[in-house]
C-alpha cells in the first residue's frame, strides 16, 4: 500500500490580515518556526512577525485593492489542481 504525504492546506487571502494568516498557516504546515522561515528568507525574525501580523502596509493595500474590485487571492500548494466555476449553479 502506498503512502501519500499529508495534503497541504490552501489559504484564502482576504482582508487586511489574509496574507499574514496564510503565511502563518503555511509556515506551521511546513513545520517551521518563525526563526527558521526568517533564515530561509534571509531576513530577521521580526520581519516574519510583521508579515504574519498583517502589518505589511504594501501587502495589505494590494489585497484590499483586489478585494474591493471583487477578487480574492488564494494560495494553493504547487501540486494542487485548481478549478474555478465562474457560474456556480448553472449546468
Amino acid at each position: 500500500m502506498s503512502q501519500h504525504p499529508p495534503a497541504k492546506p490552501w489559504f484564502w487571502l482576504r482582508g487586511d490580515t489574509g496574507a499574514g494568516n496564510a503565511l502563518t498557516g503555511a509556515r506551521r504546515a511546513a513545520g517551521l518556526t518563525q526563526a527558521q522561515l526568517a533564515a530561509q528568507l534571509g531576513v530577521d525574525r521580526t520581519t516574519v512577525i510583521t508579515m504574519e501580523s498583517g502589518r505589511n502596509a504594501a501587502v495589505s493595500r494590494l489585497l484590499r485593492a483586489f478585494n474591493w474590485m471583487g477578487y480574492d487571492l488564494i494560495a494553493v500548494p504547487r501540486t494542487a489542481r485548481v478549478s474555478v466555476d465562474l457560474h456556480p449553479g448553472e449546468a
